[in-house]
């Protein structure tokens, strides 16, 4: 990460037709501040990292894959902060046992005006998923070595909520869930990251 984030290069990969952030135009949207926490943690000789399925409501983020992650609180002094509470609301993962490592390239949601920081953390064991029913499906772990392999990257015909029709989507085929829009766009650059890890192995 100290050599650099792969930023829109990799983010672009996993998604259809947006265009490049507009950091001006987005501002003037006065998009609502949030952050997702990346959580990484040592499973066996793998590093795992935890998703969730939300729960299915009125809403354009209804029933899909994400990481554990909402809306900056006024008593958030930061977002680093924001992710490590809604972490821990969501799936258990206790706060004082998440070392900080650094921040990936942020996304904006144009549907919910979300504009979001992914911070990437480190455990240095794992912890029981302690689910959130009124947010939370279930969480999904996920070997992050698995990102690097090109069978679970798809492409298919998925309905986005900002233009109201199907557009062919690519996505992560993850454990058979479809995995797309920011947080694919999150992986997407996670995943480069590791490419440059084990290239280096």
């Amino acid at each position: 990460m100290k050599l650099g984030l792969p930023g829109w290069e990799a983010q672009q990969r996993m998604i259809s037709g947006r265009p490049k952030i507009d950091m001006d135009a987005i501002a003037k949207k006065n998009p609502r501040q949030s952050s997702v926490l990346v959580w990484l943690y040592p499973q066996g000789d793998e590093i795992y990292t935890r998703l969730i399925l939300r729960t299915a409501y009125k809403g354009v983020h209804s029933a899909q894959v994400a990481f554990p992650g909402g809306t900056k609180e006024e008593y958030d002094t930061d977002l680093w902060q924001t992710a490590l509470r809604e972490a821990h609301e969501e799936v258990g993962i206790l706060p004082n046992e998440v070392n900080y490592v650094g921040e990936l390239s942020p996304v904006y949601i144009p549907p919910s005006n979300f504009w979001v920081q992914p911070y990437i953390g480190m455990s240095e064991h794992t912890m029981p998923a302690i689910i959130q029913v009124t947010e939370v499906q279930y969480a999904i772990e996920v070997n992050v070595r698995l990102l690097i392999d090109p069978i679970i990257k798809e492409e298919k015909l998925i309905l986005h909520s900002n233009t109201a029709s199907e557009i062919k989507t690519p996505y992560y085929n993850i454990e058979g869930h479809t995995v797309w829009g920011a947080t694919a766009m999150m992986l997407s650059e996670l995943e480069e990251l590791l490419r440059r890890v084990y290239k280096r192995m």
